[in-house]
């Protein structure tokens, strides 16, 4: 099969791609401590995946940089890129895949790489909004599993905020740790399904690359365990309040609070979508509820665009509570403007502190600094 069969040529863009890593690896090497262990593991050609873990950016940039040879990305395809890095990524080029919606377009690029030989780089998380504690989602499974391509699994370290103080000079410690490679994905159990079985597989990677980051990582990380949200909502003025009607009630409040304590979703939402969402951080009783009302409706109207949206990133079950919520709230809001009401809505957050071993409450969500 030559390259006009696939949906995918492997390389490309070689001559941007080699510029954008020489000059990148120059300015880290300038600018960062790197400390590559397991460096002669990185591969010059493939069929291969490389995996790793993901907090920022920054991890893309160490693996596309220092790798011998030319990575393709599998990026997002269903949200733009951070404005501070589209330009980058858009210049580098993604294969970009619809995440939380089937995309079979965006794996078929994706086999057609590792079917020419290519380094094939991936997040098997498939995202940034709860690193290190998130399962890993099928797709590094079902991709080494159909083009029967290796693994490799990469746990980086160092990451948290480090592209912030290389731009204030800080001169901080990044750690790439190159594991063993492991071999193509197959069916192990029979009497499982094959989704279950990818299940397994990946879980299983993603356990890989997590006992390669560094242990000091780790702890900030998985800092939380045993985490409970609730929504309260409080009807103004007292004086004359009365129950809110059982229609009107907020059954899934739980999960419209785990959104607000949760700042990358909100970032995205708000700075990547462009949404109208900024009175949703205003938690004190309010008289003009219409600007809420406004800022809710937008993400039910992008929900009917990526209805994966929060599935993907929440679980099924946790995503349509989401949904579920901000129709719950809007019912009540209304009805609260029609009994001549001011409301007040404040997301709580209960958990355990892995470090101390202390219970923690927190109020009143955690924003991005961009709202």
């Amino acid at each position: 099969m030559n390259n006009n069969d696939y949906s995918i040529k492997y390389p490309r863009r070689v001559l941007v791609r080699k510029g954008m890593t020489g000059l990148g690896k120059i300015l880290l090497s300038l600018m960062a401590d790197v400390q590559i262990n397991g460096k002669e593991r990185l591969p010059r050609k493939g069929p291969v995946i490389l995996a790793g873990n993901h907090v920022a950016v920054m991890e893309a940039v160490m693996m596309a940089v220092f790798n011998p040879g030319l990575v393709e990305f599998i990026g997002n395809g269903d949200i733009p890129f951070d404005p501070n890095y589209a330009f980058i990524a858009n210049a580098y080029g993604l294969v970009p895949v619809n995440r939380g919606n089937l995309d079979l377009k965006g794996l078929g690029m994706g086999l057609d790489i590792l079917a020419q030989d290519g380094i094939l780089g991936i997040f098997p998380e498939g995202g940034i909004w709860n690193p290190a504690q998130m399962q890993a989602q099928l797709g590094v499974a079902w991709l080494s599993y159909k083009a029967q391509a290796p693994v490799l699994p990469i746990g980086f370290g160092g990451i948290k905020d480090a592209l912030k103080n290389i731009l204030r000079f800080k001169h901080p410690k990044l750690i790439m740790n190159v594991g063993k490679i492991q071999q193509p994905v197959g069916l192990q159990d029979k009497n499982l399904s094959m989704k279950e079985n990818l299940q397994i597989e990946a879980n299983q990677i993603m356990e890989e690359i997590n006992a390669l980051i560094p242990e000091e990582d780790l702890q900030v990380l998985r800092k939380r365990v045993d985490e409970k949200y609730e929504l309260e909502i409080d009807i103004y003025p007292f004086s004359n309040k009365r129950p809110i009607p059982e229609e009107y009630r907020v059954k899934n409040g739980d999960a419209y609070a785990r959104l607000l304590f949760n700042p990358i979703m909100m970032d995205v939402l708000y700075r990547n979508l462009n949404l109208p969402i900024k009175p949703i951080k205003q938690i004190n009783y309010q008289s003009d509820l219409n600007p809420l009302l406004n800022a809710w409706q937008s993400i039910l109207d992008y929900l009917n665009t990526n209805p994966g949206f929060f599935t993907y990133r929440f679980g099924v079950e946790e995503g349509l509570a989401v949904r579920e919520a901000l129709l719950e709230l809007i019912r009540l809001v209304k009805w609260a403007q029609e009994s001549g009401y001011e409301i007040a809505i404040n997301p709580v957050c209960r958990y355990q502190n892995v470090n101390t071993g202390a219970r923690v409450i927190e109020r009143g969500g955690c924003f991005p600094e961009s709202m």
